[in-house]
């Protein structure tokens, strides 16, 4: 399955390494907003990074 990112001005999906639009010829953006690896690599950072202190605070903080 190849990976396509819709254009910000004209909503095309466009293959990925695509430098232009191949509808309207405007520049793609780099990395689009809507890149859900890119959230989803944020949020699971960031979850093993509340597990993992919350872990240590069950241990640390008095009874």
């Amino acid at each position: 399955m190849s990976e396509s990112a819709p254009c910000l001005y004209c909503q095309t999906d466009n293959e990925a390494g695509l430098r232009d639009c191949k509808n309207c010829g405007m520049p793609l953006a780099p990395s689009h907003p809507e890149n859900r690896k890119r959230g989803l690599k944020f949020f699971s950072k960031a979850f093993w990074l509340i597990a993992i202190f919350c872990v240590i605070m069950m241990f640390y903080l008095p009874r």
